[in-house]
């Protein structure tokens, strides 16, 4: 059952902006630097409200998150989802939030202060704002490369083309803002536990008309953790049903009216490499 939370000295007088939706399962201290992070938005706290959902098991890990909020002002919503997944915490979170924009963020990952306020100012209905990307290991200072942050280097202002460089922005539901019409009636794809990135962006992409780039300084800084889920060990009858059913859902899109043909045959050929990795 959830529980809902919020500030008491915040009051919601009318509907936010952005719901910032954070999924997170056996959070550590991390969550405190990502909250801090949001905190810390030049967007005003009125314009924003944080959705939280701790999936999986309880533990202290309610208690982790509340004194984690202790010393941020923002409006938020906690919520507590006994299946855990992070799929299953990202479409609760999207069903029980209301603001006409989406920033999805990951608990162990940073946003500039500027992040909401200039992804804000390049979204609307047709168009999703996107930003800088780095990745780090311990501290935020320390940047690392990474392959969505080359590729915003390389992007026009406006970008049309979803099946060059741009596609990259299309593999993981960060470093961007989303609004709520784009995603319309789709959810994440609670089967898969990797590769779910991928697919609901395809399957959202045939009502994003266009991407448009915020400056370089607006950044999301992604965090090479280990024991995240994305670098855990795979086995390999396990990924092999996994890249089959990609397959069989790309297929489908490929073959549904209204969909980028050339973008969904990239997911295609990207899904079919991922084979080398089992053989």
């Amino acid at each position: 059952m959830p529980i809902n939370s919020a500030h008491p000295h915040v009051l919601e007088v009318f509907m936010s902006t952005v719901a910032v939706l954070i999924p997170t399962y056996k959070p550590g201290w991390y969550l405190q630097r990502c909250l801090q992070s949001i905190e810390e938005q030049t967007l005003p706290k009125d314009k924003f409200k944080v959705y939280i959902a701790l999936n999986g098991p309880k533990d202290n890990f309610e208690e982790v998150i509340h004194s984690a909020l202790e010393n941020t002002n923002f409006n938020y919503e906690f919520f507590y989802i006994e299946k855990a997944g992070v799929s299953n915490a990202r479409n609760y979170l999207i069903d029980n939030s209301v603001e006409p924009f989406i920033a999805f963020v990951d608990d162990d990952d940073v946003l500039s202060s500027n992040y909401l306020e200039n992804l804000l100012g390049k979204s609307n209905t047709q168009i999703m704002g996107i930003c800088n990307v780095y990745n780090f290991k311990n501290k935020i200072t320390e940047k690392l490369e990474s392959n969505m942050g080359n590729c915003f280097n390389n992007l026009r202002s406006i970008e049309y083309c979803k099946y060059n460089k741009s596609r990259k922005y299309f593999s993981s539901p960060c470093a961007q803002i989303i609004h709520r019409k784009m995603i319309d009636d789709i959810r994440f794809d609670t089967y898969l536990a990797r590769g779910e990135d991928s697919l609901f962006m395809a399957q959202i992409s045939k009502s994003i008309k266009g991407l448009q780039k915020t400056s370089a300084d607006t950044i999301y800084y992604a965090c090479l953790r280990d024991g995240s889920a994305s670098r855990r060990r795979v086995n390999k009858k396990e990924e092999l049903e996994r890249i089959l059913y990609l397959l069989k859902e790309y297929l489908r899109l490929l073959f549904t009216k209204g969909y980028d043909k050339p973008f969904i045959l990239t997911r295609i050929v990207a899904t079919f490499k991922q084979l080398r990795n089992i053989f």
